[in-house]
C-alpha cells in the first residue's frame, strides 16, 4: 500500500496550482500522527531531489517536524514486564534448589532484556545513513533546514547511531570553517550534541568533544563568534574538567596539564569565561 506521502503527492498533482502542497502533506501526516520508515524516506528523497511541493514557504517546518518525529519521537519505549519489576521469589528458590540438587540449572529460554528491546526500536545506522547521504549529496556545508533537522534530533533523541553523531560533528565543523564564523544556530547544534539527552557523557562532556570545542574556539576570532558561544564553551569544558574524570569537583594534574596546553594559544572571550566558571565551581565545592 502506498504511504501517505505518496498518496498526498498524487492528490496534489491532480489539483490546481492554488492548492498548497505543504498543507496537503501536513494534513495527510496528521491522519495517524506517525511517520513510518517508508514515509520518512519519501520525504528525504523529495528534499534530496529539490522538488518541494507548492507552498514551499512551509516546507522547511514540515520537513524538520517529520524528521524529528521519525528519528527522535516515534520510537515506542518498551515497558518492563511485571516479573521484571516484581521478582518471583518462589521461582528463584525453586531454581536454586534444582541447582543444589542436580548441580545444574535447567535450561530457560532466553528473553531479550529491556535494553535489548529498546535498542531494537532505535534508529539503525543504515536508516540514519539515508539521511546522511541526502544531506551530504551536495557537500558537507549544510543548508539552514538541514542544520535545523540535526539540532532538533540531537536536542530530543535519547539514542542515535554513531554515524549520525560523527556526521553532525563534521557538518557543524564544515559550517563554521566555511565562513570562519560561529553563528547562533551552530551554537545550538553543538550544545545539543555535547549536552543533549543522548550525548556521550551527558553534561560531563567527554575528551573528544572537549578537544573539538577548543579547536573551534581557536579557529575563529572573537569578533566572528555569536555571544552565546562563550557560555557554551565555559560550561562544556568546565563540566568536562570537573565531572568527566576521577576527581569530581576539582582538577587533577592531568586535567591541569591538558587545560594549560589549550590555554597556551592565547586568551579568548570563551577561555576567560571558562576560567571564571572554574573559579566559581571549585570555590563552591571547597
Amino acid at each position: 500500500m502506498a504511504n501517505w506521502v505518496s498518496r498526498a503527492l498524487a492528490d496534489i498533482e491532480t489539483q490546481t496550482e492554488s492548492v498548497s502542497g505543504v498543507a496537503a502533506l501536513r494534513a495527510a501526516m496528521m491522519q495517524d500522527g506517525v511517520i513510518a520508515q517508508a514515509e520518512a524516506r519519501t520525504l528525504i528523497a523529495i528534499h534530496r531531489a529539490g522538488k518541494r511541493p507548492s507552498g514551499e514557504a512551509g516546507w522547511a517546518d514540515l520537513f524538520v517536524e517529520a524528521m524529528t518525529d521519525y528519528y527522535a519521537l516515534t520510537r515506542e519505549v518498551p515497558h518492563y514486564r511485571e516479573d521484571e519489576l516484581t521478582p518471583n521469589w518462589c521461582h528463584a528458590i525453586k531454581r536454586t534448589l534444582d541447582a543444589l540438587t542436580f548441580d545444574a540449572l535447567p535450561d530457560v529460554p532466553a528473553e531479550p532484556t529491556y535494553n535489548e528491546r529498546l535498542a531494537a526500536l532505535g534508529v539503525t545506522e543504515a536508516d540514519a545513513q539515508v539521511l546522511i547521504d541526502a544531506f551530504a549529496a551536495d557537500g558537507m556545508v549544510l543548508d539552514a533546514t538541514e542544520l535545523r533537522v540535526l539540532t532538533a534530533l540531537f536536542a530530543r533523541a535519547n539514542v542515535y547511531p554513531a554515524n549520525l553523531r560523527n556526521f553532525a560533528w563534521r557538518a557543524v565543523q564544515a559550517s563554521v570553517l566555511a565562513d570562519n564564523t560561529i553563528q547562533a544556530h551552530e551554537v545550538s547544534l553543538i550544545r545539543a550534541i555535547v549536552i543533549g539527552p543522548a550525548s556521550l557523557a551527558g553534561i560531563a562532556v567527554d575528551r573528544v568533544e572537549a578537544d573539538l570545542l577548543c579547536a573551534l574556539d581557536q579557529a575563529v576570532s572573537d569578533a566572528q563568534k555569536d555571544p552565546s558561544w562563550a557560555n557554551l564553551f565555559a560550561q562544556g569544558i568546565g563540566n568536562h574538567l570537573l565531572f568527566a574524570g576521577g576527581t569530581p569537583g576539582r582538577l587533577d594534574a592531568d586535567e591541569r596539564t591538558w587545560l594549560n596546553e589549550k590555554l597556551s594559544h592565547g586568551p579568548t572571550a570563551a577561555t576567560k569565561a571558562l576560567e571564571a566558571f572554574l573559579a566559581a565551581e571549585i570555590s563552591s565545592n571547597a
